[in-house]
């Protein structure tokens, strides 16, 4: 409950009278008596919301599938590397489906891995080590499957009594036909990445970027805005451009503002050029445009999309394309 907000629930009539006040005596005392007069302390109640299961799942190209489950947190509850444990505790029955094929998936916990099986589980499940070592992060896997591409894949989860399913589609690659670095206009050494590739004669297809720079980013980075669909270029060659992801580094005291969204001469650039499903375009591109909206007044409140049915989250199948760029004119 938030006590205390202050609503201005008579704008249009104050900014009348203001401009009428202006050509009046006493200007600054109805100018203050208005503001009072306009205020109103409210009370906004966040409704409670029952726990749902949350779904981070993925299976790519050549590797076994891995999915990580939670249930929903209430907004304004703390969240640090010492509640990842309890987020992620486990205790639940997760069964993978191969085109329909049921495999039952293991669960795995951080806190019963050796400091080298540990250094791996950070890498597949995204946490630093020195996070994992806070905490016991479970996990679900098989690693008697590895990503083909042409099969669907499924998940069932149970957990706490609730059941979540999803399904994803393993795609094959669509590699980048060529990619390279351009400064544009007159500007000395900092540039943007262009890449051209051939989309299949198949409407529907989607896909992913992501990019790292070698010694400076610590992995892949996904940019603000990182999928898109061929709705406008289905079956067609494309060219596109890219800026480098904005990080926590560009806003350091000693940052060069001039430098964000650029890469510079003598950048080693690794690109991740991932096809993706439609379903996992749509909730991905639904989070991706929800915050870009945060903090407009003008944005439209809507609810992030989803590919899991009886939950939340994310269940996804990537077929990566990689490749190298030196960033030289």
């Amino acid at each position: 409950m938030f006590t205390g907000q202050t609503l201005h629930g008579c704008t249009l009539f104050f900014m009348n009278q203001i401009l009428r006040a202006f050509s009046a005596p006493f200007t600054f005392v109805f100018v203050a008596l208005l503001l009072v007069g306009c205020e109103q302390e409210i009370t906004v109640v966040v409704p409670n919301q029952e726990p749902q299961i949350v779904v981070e799942g993925s299976i790519e190209l050549g590797g076994p599938p891995v999915v990580l489950l939670s249930k929903s947190q209430d907004y304004f509850a703390p969240l640090d590397a010492a509640s990842l444990g309890s987020l992620y505790s486990g205790g639940a029955e997760v069964t993978l489906t191969v085109d329909g094929e049921p495999v039952a998936m293991d669960e795995i916990c951080t806190g019963d891995l050796s400091p080298t099986e540990l250094e791996a589980a950070a890498v597949i499940l995204g946490f630093p080590v020195e996070v994992l070592l806070l905490s016991n992060v479970c996990a679900y896997t098989s690693f008697s499957v590895l990503g083909e591409a042409g099969t669907t894949y499924g998940i069932e989860a149970i957990f706490d009594g609730d059941t979540a399913t999803a399904l994803t589609k393993l795609n094959a690659p669509v590699p980048l036909d060529s990619l390279w670095f351009e400064i544009p206009g007159n500007v000395d050494s900092l540039g943007i990445l262009h890449a051209t590739f051939e989309d299949p004669d198949s409407l529907g297809n989607a896909y992913r970027w992501s990019s790292q720079r070698l010694g400076v980013d610590d992995g892949l980075i996904y940019s603000t805005i990182s999928v898109v669909d061929d709705a406008f270029f289905n079956g067609l060659a494309f060219e596109f451009t890219n800026f480098r992801p904005v990080t926590s580094e560009d806003f350091e005291e000693d940052a060069n503002p001039d430098e964000i969204g650029f890469y510079k001469t003598g950048d080693t650039v690794v690109v991740r050029w991932d096809h993706i499903d439609r379903g996992v375009y749509d909730a991905i591109s639904s989070m991706e445009e929800q915050v870009q909206s945060q903090g407009s007044p003008f944005a439209n409140p809507s609810d992030v999309a989803t590919n899991v049915s009886g939950g939340l989250g994310l269940w996804v199948a990537y077929a990566p394309f990689l490749d190298t760029v030196i960033c030289v004119p």
